[in-house]
Formats: structure tokens, C-alpha cells, sequence
């Protein structure tokens, strides 16, 4: 059986440093799977490598893929349009290493050695990473790797203080700036794809849809924490997180906005189907027995991203057809343009007015 020699390991040890470098430096999460993987790849000569979420609710334990690396000899690619939240139980590979504390385990498969590594101590693991390599790597370099992999944990954690809210583990406000100007941005590019005929458009924007931005708000909350107390006013708040996450898709973009406001960031959804995509949420939120509290209802408001207006103009128009909702009945849902197109709402400032007239002419002339 071919092992990995040990030839020239100062220089491959400063390679595995130079990666945690990189590492260190790196502050968008999707960023910080890649770089983790594509360098514990590189550093054990492996020919594809995955890297999944952890879930252990006793007595199961199980994985969820984010992404996937492969090398061609010359370059690797990185895939992560996994979502990590698709569980799977574990093999018996996966399970020999989440049982040691940032441990490693390795098993020889026809001409490929399968090494999976625990990223966290014992009984704590939030993720593992497994490797294909034609070689057996030593021991020491496993042991390395193990080492770069707690520089993984770190700033995984590090991401995570900055950029979730505490209490319901979604995005907080300080994120929402730099997430609205990349919706503008692919509402841009969807909206030039949309106007360019089928034939004509780059593969990747072949089935280009329309971006959203939605805004949800717990009906009558503050009647919740002084009728039930803030406990179990939090424990709404992680249930509506926690429905929010199974309701949408795992690359839409989900704020805790401030107390009981929510924000949904959509791409690529077609303007028949979003209405009924936020309305699934709101049944699911109806739906559900809270804790103590009973039954819960939201409102939502969304509009579709036009780039030609600014951030407040686009989040503003959620919220006027936010405000809509809880001013007639509540738990409901409306969209803006549906809303100004009946004659429903109305807007008031000059500006909007000669947008919402430029939109009607490209519509009827």
C-alpha cells in the first residue's frame, strides 16, 4: 500500500501555515469552507475532498453536506451549492472520528485512502471533513492537519459572533448592508439577463428570475412578553427563526432585523411564485403551538428589487406593504407592486411616483 513520503516537510508544513494565514484573513463563510478544504486537500495530495455539518440529537447523529472540492492534478474547484441542512446518518468512517476529541480516523477503499477529520472536541464536533487521497498520509501530517483544522473552528466561531444574532442564530442587522448591495448587484445582472432574449443569454444566467426583499413582523408581540414574560417571548422569536429556516431555501438570506422584525432576501424566484413562498412561512408560523403562548401569527410585506432605486427607496416599499398588512387584519401577506397596481396604496413622494409611472408605461405602451 503506497504511503506519503515524508520529503521536503518544512516546506510543505509552511504551505499548511500559510493556508491557516490565508484562513485568518478570510470573513465570508462560504470563503471560509473553501479555503479550508481546498488547503487540507492540497496539503494530503487528495483528489476531492467534502465537508459537512454535524447534528447530534440523541440517539441519531447525522451530517449534512456544504460543499465539495475536487482537484484535476493542476487547479481544484470548490462546489457549495450543498445546504447543509439535507441529513443524512452517518457511515461508520464519519462515526470513528466524531467519537474522538479532533480526531482522525482512515479506512483503504480499493486504490483510495478515506481519512475524515472531527473539527471540534469530543461530543461537540459541528463539522467533519473527509478526504480521498491514492496515498496513505503519515501520521504526523494528519496530526498537522488536525492542528490547521482548530484554525477552522476558530474562525468559524469568529464568523459567527460578528455576523448572527445571539438569540436566534439568523444574520443580524450589522450584515444586512453588505448582503442588500450584492442582492442590487444580482438584481441587476437578473434584470439585464431578463431583457436579453433565451437564445442569447450566458449559461449561467439562462433561467434568471427576479429578487426580493421581504420584511415579517410578529403580530401583537409586545402583548406576548407582557401577558407570558420575555422568556417565553424569546422562545417565540427561536421558534419563528427555526420556521423560518425550514420554510425557506438555504442560500436565501435571513435577518433577525431588531426585536420582532425579520428580513427575507430572495434571488432568482419568478413573480408568480413569491407570493405563495412567503405565504407558506406565514402558514407555518400560524400553524405552530408555541410554547405557553399558544398560537402566533406574523405579517409580511416584500417588493421586488429594482436596481434603479436606492436601499432605502427598496426597503421602504417592504415596508409600506409591511405596514398594509398589519393595518388591515394581520397575518396576511401583500407585495408592493400588487398593492400599488390595485389602487390599494399609494405613492407620495415625486420621485416615486415618476418610477412607478415609468414602470406602468413599459408595461401597457
Amino acid at each position: 500500500m503506497p504511503t506519503r513520503k515524508a520529503s521536503q516537510p518544512s516546506s510543505r508544513m509552511l504551505e499548511l501555515l500559510a493556508g491557516a494565514e490565508v484562513l485568518s484573513r478570510t470573513r465570508d463563510l462560504r470563503s471560509i469552507f473553501r479555503t479550508a478544504a481546498e488547503t487540507a486537500m492540497r496539503f494530503l495530495d487528495g483528489s476531492y475532498s467534502l465537508l459537512f455539518s454535524v447534528r447530534f440529537t440523541p440517539p441519531d447523529l447525522c451530517v449534512g453536506l456544504l460543499g465539495c472540492c475536487v482537484s484535476d492534478g493542476t487547479d481544484t474547484y470548490w462546489d457549495d451549492v450543498c445546504d447543509g441542512q439535507s441529513w443524512l446518518p452517518v457511515d461508520p468512517l464519519l462515526a470513528d472520528c466524531l467519537h474522538t476529541d479532533f480526531g482522525h480516523a482512515i479506512m483503504h477503499e480499493g486504490d483510495t485512502w478515506r481519512l475524515a477529520f472531527a473539527i471540534g472536541a469530543l461530543g461537540q464536533a459541528h463539522w467533519v471533513l473527509e478526504i480521498h487521497s491514492p496515498t496513505k498520509p503519515q501520521e504526523s501530517d494528519c496530526s498537522a492537519l488536525s492542528l490547521f483544522l482548530r484554525c477552522f473552528e476558530n474562525q468559524q466561531q469568529a464568523w459567527e459572533y460578528a455576523n448572527l444574532d445571539t438569540l436566534t442564530r439568523l444574520l443580524n442587522r450589522k450584515t444586512f448592508d453588505d448582503d442588500f448591495e450584492r442582492l442590487i448587484a444580482a438584481a441587476e445582472l437578473a434584470e439585464q439577463a431578463l431583457q436579453t432574449p433565451l437564445e442569447r443569454r450566458e449559461p449561467e444566467l439562462a433561467v434568471a428570475q427576479p429578487c426580493w426583499l421581504g420584511v415579517v413582523d410578529i403580530d401583537h408581540f409586545k402583548k406576548i412578553n407582557d401577558n407570558y414574560g420575555h422568556l417565553f417571548g424569546d422562545e417565540v422569536l427561536l421558534r419563528v427563526g427555526d420556521l423560518m429556516r425550514q420554510s425557506f431555501r438555504s442560500h436565501d438570506k435571513l435577518f433577525r432585523f431588531g426585536g420582532e422584525e425579520f428580513v427575507v432576501m430572495l434571488r432568482n424566484v419568478a413573480e408568480d411564485h413569491v407570493q405563495s413562498i412567503f405565504d407558506r412561512f406565514r402558514q407555518s408560523v400560524e400553524g405552530q403551538d408555541f410554547p405557553r403562548v399558544g398560537r402566533v401569527a406574523c405579517s409580511v410585506g416584500f417588493s421586488r428589487i429594482d436596481p434603479r432605486l436606492s436601499p432605502a427607496e427598496l426597503l421602504g416599499r417592504a415596508d409600506e406593504a409591511l405596514y398594509y398588512s398589519k393595518e388591515h387584519g394581520r397575518n396576511q401577506v401583500n407585495g408592493f407592486d400588487e398593492l400599488i397596481m390595485s389602487g390599494k396604496l399609494r405613492i407620495t413622494t415625486p420621485a416615486g411616483q415618476a418610477q412607478i409611472q415609468s414602470d406602468i408605461d413599459e408595461i401597457f405602451l
